[in-house]
């Protein structure tokens, strides 16, 4: 992923950028996501997250794209 050159997402180390994603999320997606961006408050919420995006994607295009690793896929069908 490319980010841009902004003191947002010049961190120091791993955790402050993962705070600072994690709040850039809320602020900016936080209409879209509704009760599901309380994901991001628990430990490992950016990868609940990205889950919930994918299914969010699958279920808007009618299974058009599915971004779902192998293994979701598998149970789901």
């Amino acid at each position: 992923m490319i980010l841009p050159n902004t003191p947002l997402f010049n961190s120091k180390s791993d955790a402050e950028f993962r705070v600072r994603m994690i709040q850039y999320i809320k602020d900016t997606y936080s209409d879209i996501l509704g009760a599901d961006v309380k994901l991001l408050d628990l430990p490992n919420g950016l990868e609940l997250m990205q889950s919930r995006a994918r299914e969010m994607l699958f279920e808007a295009t009618d299974g058009q794209v599915d971004l779902r690793p192998a293994e979701e896929r598998q149970i789901a069908a």
